[in-house]
């Protein structure tokens, strides 16, 4: 009897529930179902990879099993050097399973990535993933608490004033150099991570603590900035990326040093830190439930710097930070919430170099193809939707800024447009859409009292879109008082020369109340229209 007689004969033995064979011909493994491949060439790789007992369970679908042998990989490392396993496979449905150890040299393999290899010809199988229930570890279930709306405000510099101007939402820069004290001096706070100390400047978190208790207290919810500020030049620091140029990164804002096992160490315990001292129910040093990483990462070379770099290379660094950021963070509390940063470019980029920027949908389509590849995990977007020329307020004449996914740029004018793009099935997590908040943005406020009614207008057009915007959380604004440093802008509720109070500063303060229809009517000839309502789409 030959193979396919045989298999039509078990074939029809079974055919009133869900048959699995094995056909063997050319010495080719085949597993069929109903006469369908399940596990074919190109079917092969790791399937799922979570945590069970303590231990790492990976399930994955390959064919030569002789040669196949399975790589654990840290964040720096990739396949020349990552540790090779041989691991006892158990098989049912075409799928094996295999278990390992967490805790291994040092290493917790919670936090590393798995690829399978062919080790007859050096190949890769399918793509590498990365463990996709690190939740399970966290001890937390605390939640936190919501914001009652959306205005806050960035780079506070009166928390008292901040809180009399009746924000809810507030976002803090967090600065890795400022945080980590690498160098171990005596007085530093610790934390043990992969059986290593890592120290933490004391004064620094002070500072911090100071900061997000009192805005707790007042019922804030706060987001965290975490950015890597590069501030000297050959100081020999671990948090500096290779890569960073840092001749000629003029802000001085580099990407997070991942190369490294030290980088990698100190960036997955300053994320842990923050998630676990900012998420305590005690709540004796303040809450944050949002970490931001990084910043404005489509124009990399000016917020992110990666030297000139292409754009994918640019996206597969980010994802790394941003994955590693959501395992330590999760592992501490899964209601952490962790976020990209994107400016305001979308279909365009900063510039006309591809190797210092790219576009907003790029970055974002891309990430998210990255992301699903290695296991889809919870991420979600703080998006800066300034006006596309920085020095004019009046966002509503736009030009570049339309009702479509192709728009040159994302403002207030058509910021619809960012939430509706993610409701695309493609970007859902979990069957549900990432959620957008606007962390970094605000509006110059040009010489005399012209200059300043024409700020607060478009704070108050911008207030009442975001207002009426599903999907947006938060409209946290840049920024309290004007800052020196920022080109000629002058973005602030308040001037940084008398610290004297703009006119919008009384705009501000009556969003989320009440009063703000009678706040905003001044706004209404000044945009082109006779009620609010003409100013959505």
């Amino acid at each position: 009897m030959n193979n396919e007689v045989r298999f039509m004969i078990l074939f029809q033995r079974k055919s009133a529930r869900q048959f699995q064979g094995v056909y063997e011909t050319g010495g080719v493994l085949f597993l069929l179902l109903f006469g369908i491949l399940v596990c074919s060439a190109g079917d092969e790789g790791i399937k799922r990879v979570y945590l069970k007992d303590r231990q790492v369970r990976v399930e994955a679908c390959f064919l030569a099993r002789d040669n196949v042998r399975l790589l654990q990989l840290q964040t720096h490392q990739d396949l020349s050097n990552g540790k090779q396993l041989s691991l006892d496979w158990r098989w049912k449905d075409g799928v094996g399973m295999a278990n390992l150890g967490r805790f291994a040299d040092g290493v917790d393999a919670a936090f590393c990535r798995f690829q399978l290899i062919d080790m007859l010809n050096s190949r890769s199988i399918g793509q590498a993933r990365w463990v996709e229930n690190i939740e399970s570890l966290s001890k937390r279930t605390n939640a936190f608490p919501s914001a009652e709306g959306i205005k806050g405000l960035q780079c506070i510099e009166d928390i008292n004033d901040a809180i009399r101007l009746g924000i809810k939402q507030a976002a803090l820069n967090v600065t890795l150099d400022q945080l980590i004290d690498w160098q171990g001096k005596a007085g530093s706070i610790s934390r043990q991570v992969n059986n290593q100390q890592v120290f933490f400047h004391a004064n620094y978190v002070a500072h911090i603590d100071s900061q997000l208790k009192r805005l707790t207290e007042a019922g804030v919810v706060s987001s965290l900035i975490i950015y890597n500020r590069i501030p000297r030049i050959g100081d020999g620091s671990p948090l500096v990326h290779p890569k960073t140029d840092l001749d000629r990164s003029k802000s001085h804002v580099g990407a997070f040093n991942l190369t490294t096992e030290k980088g990698v160490l100190l960036y997955r315990a300053a994320i842990e830190f923050l998630a676990d001292r900012y998420s305590n129910p005690i709540n004796k040093h303040g809450l944050a439930k949002r970490f931001i990483i990084g910043n404005e990462i489509q124009s990399h070379w000016h917020w992110y710097n990666l030297g000139e770099l292409s754009m994918r290379q640019v996206v597969a660094e980010y994802h790394k930070a941003l994955r590693l950021a959501h395992l330590a963070a999760h592992s501490i509390h899964p209601g952490i919430q962790l976020y990209i940063s994107m400016d305001h470019h979308w279909s365009a980029r900063m510039g006309s170099n591809p190797l210092r920027g790219m576009s907003g949908r790029y970055f974002i389509e891309t990430l998210n193809a990255v992301s699903n590849l290695g296991g889809n995990f919870d991420w979600h977007v703080a998006f800066h939707p300034y006006p596309e020329n920085l020095f004019e307020p009046k966002t509503w004449l736009d030009n570049t800024a339309i009702a479509s996914f192709d728009t040159k740029k994302i403002t207030f004018k058509n910021i619809q447009v960012l939430p509706a793009f993610l409701q695309q099935e493609r970007f859902l997590y979990k069957g549900k859409r990432r959620r957008v908040i606007l962390s970094e943005q605000g509006f110059h406020s040009a010489d005399g009292a012209k200059g300043e009614i024409e700020q607060a207008a478009a704070y108050a057009y911008a207030y009442y879109r975001v207002r009426h915007t599903e999907g947006v959380d938060a409209f946290i604004l840049h920024r309290h008082v004007d800052h020196p440093g920022e080109g000629g802008l002058r973005l602030g509720l308040r001037s940084s020369k008398d610290g004297g109070f703009r006119h919008v500063y009384e705009v501000f303060r009556r969003a989320d109340t009440s009063e703000w229809r009678e706040a905003f009517q001044f706004a209404l000839p000044i945009i082109g229209v006779k009620t609010w309502p003409e100013t959505l789409p």
